[in-house]
C-alpha cells in the first residue's frame, strides 16, 4: 500500500487506466489534476483536468477521442514512484471542455462509481416478508453489481419503495438500521457501520497528518431512544427503546456522547412515533440504530494528510499529538484524494468519534 515517507523524497504519482489500458505518456502529460472524491452516502466522483495541445491544428481533435467516451471504464491509481494502488473505479458519465480565444482547450472529465447505476429511474414497489440486506441483494444484482451483504437479522412484514431511485430507498434504509451503503469497482456494500472494528493506521500531527480542525458538541446528543409503533395483528402498542450502554463501541474513550449530556445537562429522550413499526425486533433494531448513529456525531472533524491510498472511508484509524480529549480513533465518512501538478499529493477527510 503506497504510504508517504517524509524521511526520503516523496514523488508523487498517478496512472489512469481506460477500459483497462494505461494511458500513453504522451496522453498523461496533459493530466494536471487528478481527484477521487468518495463517500459513504453518495456515489464517489473521480475528476480528470487535461490541458490542450499547443499545436493549433491538434488542440480541439483530442477531445473527440474514444478515450472519453461516456459510459468508458475508467480507473484511476495513486501513490508514489512505481508504489501505485487503485483508488476509485467507476465509468465517464461527463464531459465538460473550455474553449477561450487565444488559449488551448481544456477538458474537465468526471467519472462516478457504479452507484450511479441506482439512480436511473424512479420505481414504487413492496417487499413482502424480507429483510434489508435481501432487498439490497435483489437491487444490486439487478443493476449488475456483486452484492457483499451482512445479514440484517430482522424481517419486515412489507417494506414500500415509494417513488424513489433505488439509491434514494436503499440509502433511507441503510440510514434507519445504521449500514454503510457503498461501491468497490463492480460490488456493492451493504453492512452494518463499522466503527467497532480496529484502527488500519496512525496519523500523528508530527508526521502524516498536516491539519485537523475537529468540533466536539453535544448539541445533538441523546440519552435514551423510544420507538412507538402498533402490530395489528396481535393489537399491540410496540415499544422499542435504547439507552447508554447499547452503544456499538466507545472507540477507545470513557464517555460517550450518550453519557455526556446526561452527566451534564439531564436525560434527553428522542420519543419516535413517526415510522411505522409493527414488531419488537424491528422496533429494537431501529432503537438501536438511532442511538448509535446520534452518538457518533458528538466529534465530527476533517483534515488533511500526505496522499494515502489506504485512507477509504468505511474504514476507521487513529489520529495523535492532539491532546487527550481530541486524540484517539476515528470513523472514516468520506475522504478526497487529489493530485495536482505543482503541489503533489494529499488526501482530506471526514471523521466521526462517539466518545472521549
Amino acid at each position: 500500500m503506497p504510504v508517504p515517507q517524509p524521511s526520503s523524497p516523496l514523488v508523487a504519482d498517478f496512472d489512469i487506466l481506460i477500459n483497462q489500458k494505461l494511458l500513453s505518456v504522451e496522453q498523461d502529460a496533459h493530466v494536471i489534476n487528478v481527484t477521487v472524491e468518495q463517500d459513504l452516502h453518495l456515489p464517489s466522483m473521480l475528476t480528470l483536468e487535461i490541458t490542450g495541445s499547443v499545436s493549433r491544428a491538434t488542440q480541439v481533435t483530442w477531445m473527440d477521442d474514444q478515450l472519453w467516451a461516456i459510459g468508458n471504464q475508467i480507473e484511476i491509481r495513486m501513490g508514489y514512484a512505481n508504489d501505485l494502488a487503485t483508488v476509485m473505479s467507476g465509468e465517464i458519465m461527463s464531459l465538460e471542455p473550455e474553449f477561450v480565444a487565444n488559449r488551448a482547450p481544456s477538458l474537465t472529465i468526471r467519472g462516478y462509481d457504479l452507484r450511479h447505476r441506482l439512480l436511473r429511474d424512479r420505481q414504487t414497489r413492496t417487499f413482502i416478508q424480507q429483510k434489508d440486506s435481501d432487498i439490497a441483494v435483489q437491487i444490486a444484482q439487478a443493476a449488475g453489481l456483486t452484492p457483499q451483504v451482512k445479514d440484517s437479522l430482522v424481517v419486515h412484514d412489507y417494506i414500500v419503495q415509494a417513488n424513489q431511485t433505488d439509491l434514494e430507498f436503499l440509502t433511507q434504509r441503510a440510514r434507519l438500521i445504521e449500514y454503510d451503503l457503498y461501491v468497490e469497482d463492480k460490488t456493492l456494500f451493504f453492512q452494518p457501520v463499522a466503527n467497532a472494528n480496529s484502527k488500519i493506521m496512525t496519523l500523528s500531527l508530527e508526521q502524516d497528518l498536516l491539519e485537523f480542525y475537529p468540533r466536539l458538541s453535544p448539541m445533538h446528543q441523546i440519552s435514551q431512544v423510544t420507538l412507538q409503533g402498533w402490530n395489528p395483528k396481535d393489537k399491540q402498542t410496540v415499544v422499542g427503546q435504547a439507552r447508554i450502554g447499547h452503544e456499538i463501541s466507545l472507540m477507545g474513550g470513557e464517555q460517550s456522547g450518550a453519557s455526556l449530556v446526561t452527566t451534564t445537562f439531564g436525560e434527553a429522550i428522542a420519543l419516535i412515533i413517526d415510522h411505522p413499526i409493527m414488531t419488537q425486533a424491528e422496533a429494537d433494531q431501529l432503537a438501536k440504530a438511532k442511538l448509535n448513529q446520534q452518538v457518533l456525531e458528538l466529534i465530527v472533524g476533517e483534515g488533511m494528510s500526505r496522499g494515502r491510498t489506504d485512507l477509504q472511508p468505511g474504514k476507521v484509524i487513529e489520529l495523535t499529538g492532539l491532546g487527550k480529549r481530541f486524540s484517539g480513533l476515528y470513523y472514516l465518512t468520506a475522504v478526497t484524494h487529489r493530485y495536482k501538478s505543482n503541489r503533489g499529493y494529499y488526501s482530506h477527510f471526514q471523521v466521526r468519534r462517539n466518545a472521549i
